[in-house]
């Protein structure tokens, strides 16, 4: 995004220097990552106790209709004993988000050098980093990362999907292409009900498009509105989404649900566009467009209405909220936040495009026109520095790495581990944790014998439970 014409290859280099100083320490991280005693343990707990299948039908009657969330949740590494496979489940899920971030500005960018697709992703990655509202439950808690980060890629990899079966022959590969985007928008909807929102808008709302503006009947993508009506079906049929969905006043109140939605929609945009420098990545980026597109060729990607853009931003970004709303009555959690934001950056960014794509297609403005000279990109690159330099998010990720909290939380867990293993006793009690990295750290264990993690954590080891110690009695 910071680039110039004089020397592009440095303002490359540049951005996948932010790319870097976001990517690393999550990475890094992620070596000291452990299973959360919140949930994590009670979905193996349940495999244990009832089996693989019986389990995930438990979850599904009795608590949510998210089956591929589900299905997923008990698979996780406990159900081989495996607790280190946490630490590579986040850190395949980073470089997963961002290779699959790459491939869909590679298909909107087609004509674009690979470091300035790089560069392109540094940036949003940056952005993402320093305003998401819970690092912890984007990449690090399995029972938060599997229900919204995941499906937020499953979402990306259907739009890069679906952009090349366009472009396919007839033949096998474009069936099996076919198939993929069908099973990619069922495990999204399964995943969960904000996900869920997201896929079913981008699926009907591209049929309708292609019906409206296009004037042609899309066969494929009504057949996705078959897959999406039939997903929704086991979905909404859950016994444990009607449990769920009752247990605040407020829900299912469609009036409160859009209003407040709508308020806390306004009260983010207004968080995200003034304390990050988004503003800031926004000039250079429409500078940098006018440049591209005034050197390229027509982008089909780039030539929808604005008015479709902007209807669909505002959309993709509403139903994730109203979920919160409209179910329980509260207003969405951090991992919802994450996920919001998520899309807002890919949608403004996007829309940026579209409207630089439209101007200069249009010719309203010589490319010439679209410049900063360089000591003002300088001034721009320099509040870039600084936005990082005071970011809560890259100060924690980062003091958890180089001040030793992830490695010495790490430590503390592998000998609780070990403690509960010797123990001889069905009723273990641990010593609290010291260090509580936040990047990484939810919740410790309980300090009741009866609690649900006390219990769960317990049948995992084969224990009865495994209980907290009261604070004072750990102390010398």
């Amino acid at each position: 995004m910071f680039k110039t014409l004089q020397k592009p290859i440095f303002q490359d280099l540049f951005n996948v220097g932010l790319l870097v100083v976001g990517l690393l320490p999550l990475l890094v991280l992620s070596l000291y990552n452990h299973p959360s005693p919140i949930d994590d343990y009670c979905y193996i707990d349940t495999v244990f106790k009832f089996g693989y299948f019986e389990a995930m039908n438990a979850y599904y009657t009795g608590w949510t209709g998210r089956y591929f969330g589900i299905l997923l949740n008990h698979s996780n590494p406990l159900v081989v004993k495996w607790a280190s496979g946490f630490k590579l489940l986040s850190f395949l899920l980073i470089l997963w988000q961002t290779y699959v971030l790459y491939l869909l500005a590679k298909e909107i960018f087609p004509k674009w050098s690979k470091l300035s697709l790089w560069g392109l992703i540094g940036g949003l990655t940056f952005l993402y980093v320093l305003r998401m509202s819970s690092i912890a439950e984007a990449f690090y808690w399995m029972a938060a990362f599997v229900t919204y980060t995941v499906p937020n890629i499953l979402t990306l990899t259907w739009i890069v999907v679906m952009i090349r079966w366009y472009q396919l022959p007839q033949g096998t590969l474009k069936t099996l292409t076919a198939v993929l985007a069908s099973f990619l928008v069922f495990a999204v909807i399964g995943s969960s009900e904000t996900n869920l929102t997201i896929i079913i808008l981008l699926v009907v709302g591209w049929w309708g498009y292609q019906l409206i503006i296009n004037r042609r009947w899309d066969w494929f993508a009504f057949i996705l509105i078959g897959v999406c009506v039939f997903s929704c079906y086991l979905f909404f049929s859950s016994p444990g989404n009607q449990l769920r969905m009752s247990g605040n006043p407020e829900g299912r109140n469609i009036p409160f649900s859009a209003i407040e939605s709508i308020k806390k929609l306004i009260k983010l945009g207004i968080d995200w566009v003034l304390r990050t420098p988004l503003l800031v990545f926004s000039s250079l980026w429409i500078v940098f467009l006018s440049k591209t597109f005034g050197n390229q060729s027509f982008n089909r990607l780039l030539s929808v209405p604005l008015w479709v853009v902007l209807i669909a931003y505002f959309g993709i970004l509403f139903v994730q909220i109203f979920p919160s709303y409209y179910g329980i009555g509260i207003e969405p959690a951090p991992r919802v936040v994450n996920s919001i934001y998520f899309f807002f950056l890919l949608g403004w960014f996007y829309m940026l495009a579209v409207m630089v794509h439209y101007v200069v297609q249009k010719n309203w403005l010589s490319a010439k026109k679209w410049y900063f000279p360089p000591s003002i990109k300088a001034v721009l690159a320099s509040l870039i520095l600084v936005s990082a330099l005071f970011s809560p998010n890259l100060r924690m990720i980062y003091g958890d790495w180089l001040k030793g909290r992830a490695a010495a939380y790490d430590t503390e867990l592998k000998e609780r581990y070990a403690f509960i293993e010797q123990s001889a006793t069905d009723t273990v009690y641990v010593e609290p944790l010291h260090s509580k990295p936040l990047s990484l750290y939810l919740d410790d264990a309980n300090p009741n014998p009866d609690h649900l993690w006390s219990r769960c954590i317990g049948g995992y080891f084969g224990k009865k439970a495994v209980v907290l110690k009261p604070s004072n009695e750990s102390k010398p």
